[in-house]
Parts: C-alpha cells; sequence; structure tokens
C-alpha cells in the first residue's frame, strides 16, 4: 500500500518529463470536487497537471479518501488495463504543502464535449472497452488486493437528499445546487419511487446486499462522458480515476446511464442490451485467444439494480430535467424518460427483498 511519502516529490516528476520550471497557466475545466488543473506547454506538446488534496476536494472527504488520494495512487502505481482502455497518466507526485499533483497530456480534442450529443458508433466504442475492462479477471491480479478503492456506501449516496441535508462535505459543496432538483423530483415522480428513493438515501443497506451477490469487478467509478474521449490510434482513454472501486458493474452503468442523458443517442434499456452484448464477445475473444475463461455475463438482475443506483444517484437531475420539459439526447422528453426510470425501479425493488 503507497503512502504519501512513498511518492516522488513533485518537481522530480515534472523534471522527468521535460516539464522543470516551465510556467503553468489556468486550465479551464468544469470539474466540481474542488481539485485545480493548470497546462504546461512543452514546444508543441501541452500538459495538464491536476492539483488536489484532502483538504480542497470534498469528493474526497466525503468518499473516505486518504491519507494517500486514491486518484494519486492510481496515477503512480495503478494496474495495466486491458487494450483498449487506457488512463491518461505519466505519473503523481507530492508538493512540499502535502498536496498531489497528477501529470497528464492534454487531452482536449479527445475527450467528449458533455454538451454535445455522441454517435452510435462512439457509443458502442465505449461500451467495447468498457466490456473489455469489466471482463478481465480483476479478481485474480494479487497486487490489487486492499486497495484504496472507493467504498459502495458512500458512492452510492454521495449525492443523494439524505446526503446533501445532513452536516457534511456534500451539504457545504453542492447542496445549493442539487437540493431544488431533488424537490422536483419529489413533485414528479410517483409516490413509490419517490419513497424507495428516499428510503434508500437514508439505508442503501439493501441495495448494498443485493450489489454484495453480483461479481465485482474494477470500475471506473465516474464514468462521465467528459472523463472519456476516444483517440487517434483507437484507445479509449479515460480521466478523473478518483472514484475507482472494485464494486459490480450496475454502479458503473447506473452511473453512465443517469450522468450522460444529453449526450446519448440511446434509452437505457437499448444501451445496457449493447453493453450486453459486447461483454458476451469480449469473453468470447478472450476464451478463443487463450486469455481466459469463463468471463462474467450480465444479467437482468444487473440491469435492474443499474437501474436502482441510477436513480438513486441523479434522481435529482431527473427531476430538474422533466420540470424543464427537456428532450434528452436519445430524442425522449425528459418526464417521459423520468416516468420510465420511476417504473422500471419500482419493479426492481423487488430485488431488495
Amino acid at each position: 500500500m503507497l503512502n504519501p511519502e512513498d511518492l516522488e516529490p513533485l518537481p522530480e516528476l515534472l523534471r522527468r518529463n521535460g516539464l522543470a520550471g516551465i510556467r503553468e497557466h489556468e486550465f479551464p475545466n468544469d470539474g466540481w470536487s474542488g481539485a485545480t488543473m493548470s497546462v504546461l506547454h512543452r514546444g508543441r506538446d501541452r500538459f495538464v497537471l491536476k492539483r488536489d488534496s484532502l483538504a480542497q476536494d470534498w469528493i474526497a472527504r466525503a468518499t473516505s479518501d486518504g491519507p494517500l488520494l486514491r486518484e494519486a495512487w492510481f496515477a503512480a502505481a495503478g494496474p495495466a488495463l486491458p487494450v483498449p482502455i487506457r488512463a491518461a497518466y505519466l505519473g503523481a507526485g507530492i508538493a512540499d504543502d502535502g498536496s498531489v499533483g497528477m501529470l497528464m497530456p492534454d487531452l482536449t480534442g479527445v475527450l467528449f464535449d458533455w454538451e454535445k450529443p455522441i454517435t452510435v458508433g462512439q457509443l458502442d466504442a465505449v461500451l467495447r472497452g468498457l466490456a473489455e475492462l469489466h471482463s478481465f479477471p480483476w479478481q485474480f491480479v494479487e497486487e490489487l488486493r486492499d486497495r484504496p478503492w472507493c467504498p459502495v456506501p458512500e458512492r452510492l449516496t454521495l449525492i443523494c437528499r439524505e446526503s446533501l441535508e445532513r452536516d457534511g462535505p456534500a451539504r457545504s459543496a453542492v447542496a445549493d445546487r442539487l437540493l431544488p432538483g431533488w424537490d422536483a423530483f419529489d413533485r414528479l415522480a410517483p409516490a413509490d419511487a419517490r419513497d424507495l428513493v428516499n428510503d434508500l438515501g437514508r439505508d442503501p443497506q439493501p441495495l448494498i446486499r443485493a450489489l454484495s451477490a453480483r461479481p465485482p469487478t474494477l470500475i471506473h467509478g465516474d464514468l462521465k462522458l467528459a472523463n472519456a474521449g476516444i483517440a487517434s490510434d483507437g484507445s479509449i482513454d479515460l480521466v478523473d480515476w478518483q472514484m475507482v472501486m472494485f464494486a459490480p458493474v450496475a454502479i458503473e452503468l447506473g452511473w453512465f446511464l443517469v450522468s450522460n442523458v444529453t449526450s446519448l443517442p440511446l434509452g437505457p434499456a437499448a444501451l445496457l442490451d449493447r453493453y450486453s452484448g459486447f461483454l458476451e464477445e469480449a469473453n468470447a475473444s478472450a476464451e478463443r485467444d487463450g486469455r481466459w475463461v469463463g468471463g462474467p455475463l450480465f444479467h437482468d438482475e444487473d440491469a435492474d439494480l443499474a437501474v436502482l443506483v441510477g436513480l438513486l444517484l441523479r434522481g435529482w437531475r431527473k427531476g430538474y430535467d422533466a420540470e424543464a420539459d427537456v428532450t434528452l439526447g436519445s430524442g425522449v422528453p425528459a418526464r417521459d424518460d423520468l416516468a420510465w426510470w420511476c417504473k422500471r425501479a419500482v419493479a426492481a425493488s423487488a430485488r431488495l427483498r
């Protein structure tokens, strides 16, 4: 297990990459954790330095991170990932003030713009990459035991109403922005769906127990499309592994579905079907090539749990969009989308008994 003192000094990381003494310039970004970013130029090459600490990062505090931030651990000593997934880090170093710096190439123009729709082809490329990541037999990788994974309870309840209303990092950082969305959800969602989501926010243990019965794997944990892009060589570059987890795929897919609704060209049911097919392909390919045998499949239970996870994590946004009469990237009106999620979540809640 790495400790902060095990990281190389940040100046040494910069020197190794030819960036010693180069002035940093502010790098505007839409992140909301509290981490800061700057850009450094080396000739025509551009690099991004992400600086973070437990003191400045509310998500780190809310997810029991530290003493070495898990993203810094992952940047410095994370596992080799299966093709085509690539974690876009050049390393991590520790600064004199105890904060960490994570160095990356500038992926401007590679990462998706979260405000713009993606094509079905782009979606398929990301889903195929996820299937390769999730199907890999991570449970047999010895060096991944006892790593600082983001804990499941804290991830599931990060921005639920309960977390936003009680004293804590989420309330201080984002309650003003998100609670009006939960108010809209409570106004528009059917009573049974509203009660289900509020009950799980107060006590997520029924959902955690159901998830614990599903096979865990390595998941990114915060797969917004703004954290993903397709490189010129076909690699799927992923940034911001702050909530990397060893957990069931339902958590990855539930968040992916709800955090990208303005950009996704397909609805949730069609997307889950495509992912399931790509997972089968990844397993068959691995078996054919002799890489491994018996990878996980995606079952109805996984789809149901993904719906429950998604609505618990981002029902607030579905409330916002439905009340504003937004039309989603799939062409579905947000009110119809909210109705679908509520109906599916209530039906899926039978998995929790």
